[in-house]
């Protein structure tokens, strides 16, 4: 196949708990597939479609279908780990590969050791597809022995009802239907809703435990006029019922769709909790977030800046500390306070002036500092920035400079070598231009609106989610114990991501508001260079950064180079 092709990565699980088949490992195959020195293709993304059966037509799965009908320009290869994970019938397979030869595209399945860009890889997926759907059949044959009928009018089987439903006798009580717990289910779409708005499932966990609401066990316990074992919510209880298949109302056995005689998966409930569509964007809103390459570790999960604050003195991160408190005389126990510390002055490093707040006072220069800068403004997201390729260009990139010094040091001198270099060097060229240019892409994706304001999203959220708001908009925060014009704390903050976003819009067209910088207790030059320090300032200034002619620390004056 011809090195430097555009490959698209498709994965499938129908339930976690196969590591045979699990997600890490065949997207493992895959990598090693593609980078291969004979191909050193690129993976432009990954069409990952979790808790959906192998019997539901690829052009019907909510990942791989959307790049099949809306991305197709996108890629030259669809790539799997083995036929399955693909499709487990010979039919919707055939129409895959139908679609396949009328688009320019390839397929490849790994595991099978078949491509079908050559007549001897097309018979042996044919042949491959009949066999797995022979398997499949059989299965399904005897999952549908004497349930089909009752499948077909949406009968309930047997068991205690899904999450969110409940069991209802109908046709005089000849058989039982799911329909929404109408008692339940206003917590069902406050889950749903509060997720949507992007808070955590351990802030609704704590909330709903705080406020007394019983979990799905103890509810139906209490339906049936049993004690309740008063069971705690948790983020992992709220995080499986929201990945169950049961929320679109799917049928499954064993991690399988049960399919109707139409092919089409069973939806057992007449309405069920919600769509495939809002299904599948609320699973991936409780994904874990991808860390970016180079980030820094979490500390401090109590405090609000703990690596997100940084020293104004020497630029160091700051870590939190809860004080210990004191006894007054009487003996009464005065509890301590938390603070933010210089990391670089507590580590026994350079920085002599090093910060150490109160994590509450400076915690509240933030809160009022976003309110006064962003409240106002309307709400935007960043939509389809897909996945990060800067990993796979380092080691493209590496590779080619492995390749580039073996040729210097005359190691393609042999007869018909430099052709075999040159061919090598061309393809990962190629593919180190393309990286590039998809992480570039992928630098300045689109915007969308929320249909709300900052303000209104940051007044939401608790501490836990403020946090995260932070660290996603890569707002960034350096603070000083003493402001260089008041005796109370000084701060300046970024508001990274949020204000290269208003940009783009022209959301801050207040004049005042034109600038990348706010501030509090701080020199009005170091947030905006257009403006000049008078005297006084300048020399209280000075005392803290003598190397400052300008009397603007290091940090800022790199962060205007930077912005320019």
């Amino acid at each position: 196949m011809t090195p430097g092709l555009r490959y698209l990565s498709c994965l499938r699980l129908s339930a976690d708990s196969d590591g045979s088949t699990s997600i890490e490992w065949q997207r493992g195959v895959i990598r090693h597939h593609v980078n291969a020195p004979q191909r050193s293709g690129i993976l432009v993304g990954e069409a990952e479609d979790t808790d959906v059966s192998g019997s539901i037509s690829p052009f019907k799965r909510p990942r791989l279908g959307r790049w099949l009908t809306s991305r197709a320009d996108e890629f030259d290869v669809i790539i799997a780990a083995k036929m399955d994970r693909l499709t487990r019938r010979a039919m919707h397979f055939h129409e895959l590969a139908q679609w396949a030869r009328e688009n320019g595209k390839f397929i490849i399945c790994v595991e099978e050791g078949f491509d079908l860009s050559n007549t001897q890889g097309k018979m042996m997926a044919g042949m491959t597809a009949v066999f797995a759907e022979a398997e499949y059949d059989t299965i399904q044959a005897r999952i549908l022995n004497g349930v089909q009928e009752r499948l077909e009018n949406r009968s309930w089987l047997t068991g205690a009802p899904p999450t969110g439903y409940r069991i209802k006798a109908v046709e005089g009580g000849k058989r039982k239907v799911l329909e929404i717990d109408q008692d339940f289910h206003p917590y069902v779409e406050e889950i749903f809703s509060r997720v949507r708005e992007g808070q955590s499932t351990h802030r609704i966990a704590r909330d709903f435990n705080k406020r007394g609401v019983l979990t799905w066990g103890d509810h139906l316990r209490k339906l049936k006029g049993e004690e309740t074992k008063g069971t705690q919510w948790q983020s992992t209880i709220i995080n499986k019922f929201i990945r169950s298949s049961w929320v679109p109302g799917l049928y499954t056995y064993k991690g399988e769709a049960v399919l109707d005689n139409e092919g089409e998966p069973v939806i057992l409930p007449e309405k069920p909790l919600a769509t495939m569509d809002e299904w599948t964007d609320l699973v991936d809103r409780i994904k874990p977030a991808p860390k970016p390459v180079g980030a820094e570790s979490r500390t401090g999960a109590k405090s609000l800046l703990a690596g997100i604050a940084r020293c104004g003195h020497c630029g160091a991160p700051v870590s939190s500390l809860l004080g210990s408190g004191h006894t007054k005389k009487d003996g009464t126990k005065v509890p301590g306070h938390r603070y933010y510390r210089c990391s670089n002055k507590f580590k026994g490093g350079a920085c002599a002036d090093g910060l150490y707040v109160r994590a509450d006072a400076l915690d509240a220069h933030v809160d009022q500092a976003v309110r006064d800068s962003i409240g106002a403004w309307d709400m935007y997201e960043r939509a389809g920035t897909g996945p990060s390729q800067a990993r796979e260009l380092q080691d493209t990139r590496a590779r080619l400079e492995n390749l580039e010094a073996k040729y210097i040091a005359g190691e393609y001198d042999g007869e018909g070598q430099e052709e075999s270099y040159m061919r090598m060097h061309k393809s990962l060229s190629a593919k180190v231009a393309l990286l590039a240019k998809l992480e570039a892409e992928r630098a300045n994706p689109t915007l969308k609106a929320t249909g709300k304001k900052y303000g209104e999203v940051w007044e939401a959220k608790d501490q836990e989610d403020r946090r995260e708001f932070l660290r996603a908009y890569d707002v960034k925060v350096w603070a000083w114990r003493e402001g260089v014009i008041l005796n109370d704390l000084g701060m300046v903050m970024d508001l990274g991501d949020i204000q290269a976003m208003a940009q783009e819009l022209n959301l801050n067209k207040e004049e005042e508001m034109d600038r990348i910088l706010v501030s509090q207790n701080a020199p009005s030059h170091w947030t905006n260079p257009e403006l000049t320090a008078s005297p006084e300032i300048l020399e209280i200034v000075r005392k803290t950064y003598p190397d400052a002619p300008d009397g603007i620390p290091e940090f800022l004056r790199g962060f205007w180079r930077e912005s320019k």
